[in-house]
């Protein structure tokens, strides 16, 4: 019988075994700490058609983790998934991403004097390797210029590539990305191409212990990766319905979709939806003034000038349970941990703090990931705690426990935003 779950946990006991990828235990799930870079990594393989960015400087294990990881999924050789990679730079053309069409077939068609409603004969579309690849990684993808850039937001968003009137259907695929800070050769990445990025990884430079355990490795990666245990094709098809197969609770479904709406309602915005706002009429240019949720610590909505799309609820389920799964946890304790854990890393890449909040101390300007997270946290409490009694008015609503108008005063009376912005709206739609 498959066992692809035992063949990933002997995969990341062989990649620290091996020195092939060593890193600090920064991820908490409950009482248990694991590397985030490897584990995210690991939940998105065990997913298909949801992308993952890791984002460092140069040297921190990237790429060749996510080659890695291509090599033990597929069952390719270490060289075979780097030769797969395409790697960005302003000067990539199209052709040499996804596919040409062969000049030899010019000389198969007809002349065009030919015989009146004669069929040209159809150009076939020679698709590259990476195109036609289950596993799709992107190095680099910020020295991609703007242009590039959309190829990939059109990649993600339709599952399919188009080139020259021809259509090559992806099906389910793998996606991860590497980044670089910015650097001369490098492009912002556009905000639309960032939202459809599921999950965003930082991966940081070996410390100190790690130098020392590098340091021991003594032949090549791609020797070393012949090591690796292996996936069949048939358990790597297996994988997103193990995944599927992990149930989310109402505790967590509630949290996830809370989360969503601190971040996104705004009571100025259009149908009091953050996501609508203008470039110009974002919380840091001066929005909130005057707000009376402005400068409260414990709401998120002034504290980030984006709102969450639905993509990000999605996501935050995915992954969730992916992450669960790879972790052997479940039950309502363990999997609200895990989307507490998880969390940060699909909205970080997603939104702009606040500066006055983010250049104070802990952050210093710097700490982003550490910001959002904080966030969260207040967030998932928040919805576990104080808001306890305001989502069982509501459900009991719904549910035809108690009339809509008697839930309506209830709720008129809370200050929640969530309360006065959704609960109270959707309650006078029932009244």
């Amino acid at each position: 019988m498959p066992d692809p779950l035992r063949k990933i946990e002997d995969l990341a006991c062989a990649l620290q075994e091996l020195r092939l990828h060593v890193g600090a235990a920064d991820l908490q799930v409950a009482d248990r700490k694991v590397n985030g870079q490897l584990y995210l990594s690991l939940a998105n393989a065990c997913l298909r058609n949801r992308a993952a960015l890791l984002y460092g400087g140069m040297g921190a294990n990237k790429t060749t983790l996510v080659n890695l990881l291509g090599s033990a999924f597929t069952g390719l050789s270490f060289d075979e998934v780097e030769n797969l990679m395409i790697t960005g730079h302003p000067e990539q053309t199209e052709e040499k991403i996804v596919g040409f069409i062969d000049p030899r077939q010019w000389s198969c068609l007809p002349h065009p004097s030919g015989s009146p409603g004669e069929e040209p004969s159809p150009i076939q579309v020679l698709w590259t390797p990476w195109a036609r690849s289950r596993w799709k990684v992107i190095n680099e993808i910020n020295r991609f210029p703007s242009g590039k850039q959309n190829l990939f937001l059109e990649l993600l968003q339709k599952r399919k590539i188009g080139y020259a009137g021809e259509t090559l259907e992806l099906g389910d695929t793998c996606y991860f990305a590497t980044m670089n800070p910015d650097f001369s050769a490098t492009y912002p990445l556009d905000e639309a191409l960032l939202d459809r990025i599921s999950i965003s990884v930082p991966a940081a430079q070996p410390d100190f212990l790690a130098g020392l355990a590098l340091a021991e490795r003594e032949r090549e990666v791609s020797e070393l990766a012949e090591a690796l245990p292996r996936l069949t094709a048939e358990e790597f098809r297996e994988l997103p319905g193990l995944v599927a197969g992990v149930r989310l609770d109402g505790q967590v479904e509630l949290s996830i979709i809370s989360l969503l709406r601190d971040f996104t309602l705004c009571e100025r915005a259009p149908s009091f939806d953050k996501t609508q706002l203008t470039g110009g009429s974002k919380p840091s240019r001066g929005l909130c003034a005057g707000c009376h949720y402005f400068n409260n610590p414990e709401v998120c909505c002034w504290q980030v000038d984006e709102g969450l799309s639905d993509r990000v609820r999605q996501d935050l389920r995915s992954y969730t349970r992916a992450v669960a799964l790879l972790l052997g946890l479940d039950g309502s304790d363990g999997l609200i941990e895990v989307m507490r854990a998880v969390a940060p890393y699909v909205i970080w890449h997603r939104v702009s703090p606040d500066r006055t909040m983010l250049e104070r101390p802990p952050y210093y300007g710097a700490g982003r990931l550490q910001y959002v997270r904080d966030l969260v946290e207040k967030s998932i409490n928040r919805t576990l705690n104080e808001r306890g009694e305001m989502n069982i008015i509501f459900a009991r609503a719904v549910d035809g426990e108690i009339s809509s108008q008697e839930a309506l005063e209830e709720l008129s009376k809370s200050d929640d935003p969530i309360a006065r912005l959704d609960y109270v709206k959707a309650l006078e739609r029932m009244v």
